[in-house]
């Protein structure tokens, strides 16, 4: 068994109390029986039983403080695994706000390869950790567990938009644009008709509109103000564009428009 304990405030809660690795089968059990901590255990290899559940590498399970348990390892396939344990009335809650676990008390997680490429390397130190090094380490590890969101649409698409919707308000080139990641014109031309429906020309376009046109709702801004802010030099070029595109000067749309 290996440890690494830690330095913490006694009137945090929660607070971290230390981290472990158990790769001797005899030592890999407990109870049956209670503990005053809170404890989540990650199975790095093999296969043991917690409560008379199997549990085999790539699961974990997670102990609530103060309840009853029981765990042991394999002796076909004996099990390793990685632990914390944590102290505190909120550390279960803490816990569970980023693992989901069954009505058992098991979870699956997905870093059991980093997990234990990380444990190689963090318990060949034994100096005790300090509590902010604890908290960013645990945080850390329950960062994992976080469902990252899927992006919606293709990579560069969504690159595109960002950079549109940061630079609209200045002169911009679909070239400009395709140049920020690397690929043609036509290339970006070709994703955002497929993703998007429209040309990023386009995409553009409808977003300076929408701004010309919130901004000229207000009534607080010239015609020249707004035109600048959607990336229009002179007065004039932004005028024959927003009347193309809404049906209407910008002046008259104010007055049509202009809230009361």
């Amino acid at each position: 068994m290996k440890t690494r304990n830690a330095i913490y405030d006694e009137t945090e809660d929660p607070a971290i109390l230390d981290f472990g690795i158990e790769e001797d089968p005899s030592l890999a059990h407990w109870g049956r029986g209670t503990r005053d901590k809170t404890l989540i255990h990650y199975v790095l290899s093999g296969y043991g039983y917690f409560n008379g559940r199997k549990v085999s590498a790539g699961e974990g399970f997670f102990i609530c403080r103060d309840s009853m348990h029981e765990y042991h390892s394999s002796k076909k396939d004996p099990w390793a695994y990685f632990w914390v344990s944590l102290t505190g009335e909120l550390a279960d809650g803490l816990c569970k706000k980023y693992i989901s676990v069954d009505e058992y008390g098991i979870f699956t997680y997905d870093f059991c390869e980093k997990l234990s490429r990380f444990s190689k390397t963090f318990f060949e130190d034994h100096s005790v950790l300090g509590d902010a090094e604890t908290r960013g380490i645990f945080y850390l590890l329950m960062s994992y567990h976080e469902k990252k969101p899927e992006i919606a649409g293709n990579r560069h698409v969504v690159e595109a938009k960002k950079y549109i919707d940061s630079n609209f308000h200045r002169p911009l080139t679909v070239g400009e644009i395709a140049g920020s990641l690397f690929i043609s014109d036509r290339y970006l031309y070709n994703l955002f008709i497929e993703n998007e429906g429209i040309s990023p020309k386009k995409y553009l376009n409808n977003l300076r509109l929408k701004k010309a046109c919130s901004m000229l709702c207000n009534g607080k801004d010239s015609i020249s103000e707004v035109a600048a802010s959607v990336g229009f030099r002179d007065v004039l070029t932004f005028s024959r564009f927003f009347s193309k595109n809404v049906g209407m000067s910008p002046t008259l749309y104010r007055k049509e428009n202009t809230k009361k």
